[in-house]
């Protein structure tokens, strides 16, 4: 099973002002999530769970340097800072993040054709998998909880490009910190096999 997602990230600013006494974080401001998770089966057939899982080596989806898996979780980050012109100075109004999180596993659509014991072991692997890849997933929906808190408690500026630079270095540290978190989920999990995830399988 190929290493898991691609995280991508992207951020915009409206230049803008505000007016009054900074304080030492901006208060107030809406944070708006867009989040969108899509759970995709992609079919296999195989007389097998060996010949499903060989079918599965050569439809299963691609990661972005291209290595192959059984199964994958992808996803992107965007944020936008809106604010407005007031006074000269920055005034921050809402941050919005979106996160887009695709998640695709083997259906195996004959399965009932294969013995029980075939079927128990493709239903534990598939099992396993969804709960490995669900874990990717809940790191990725955190992330994006925490940029949106993050980048709501910015301290005020009074420079429009110093609040969007600010911005992105937090937004950037959140992505660094999600990354190891996906090197240590590997590592915990033995990538999955200690969830009962092991590709290839002898049943």
């Amino acid at each position: 099973m190929g290493k898991l997602g691609n995280l991508g990230w992207g951020v915009s600013l409206l230049w803008a002002a505000a007016v009054g006494a900074a304080p030492t974080h901006y208060v107030g401001v809406k944070i708006e999530p867009d989040i969108r998770v899509d759970f995709q089966f992609y079919k296999v057939k195989g007389t097998s769970m060996q010949a499903a899982l060989a079918q599965a080596a050569r439809l299963g989806p691609k990661g972005s340097v291209g290595q192959q898996g059984l199964g994958m979780a992808s996803y992107r980050l965007d944020w936008t800072m809106l604010a407005y012109p007031l006074a000269g100075r920055c005034d921050l109004k809402e941050v919005r993040v979106r996160t887009r999180i695709k998640v695709m596993v083997p259906e195996w659509v004959n399965k009932s054709g294969a013995s029980v014991a075939e079927q128990q072991n493709w239903n534990i692997m598939l099992g396993a998998m969804l709960d490995y890849e669900s874990r990717h997933k809940d790191i990725v929906q955190e992330t994006a909880s925490a940029i949106g808190y993050k980048l709501a408690q910015l301290p005020p500026s009074n420079d429009c490009a110093a609040l969007r630079h600010q911005g992105d270095l937090q937004g950037r540290a959140l992505l660094a910190q999600a990354k190891s978190r996906f090197a240590r989920l590997a590592e915990q999990t033995d990538h999955g096999r200690k969830l009962g995830l092991s590709w290839p399988l002898s049943p």
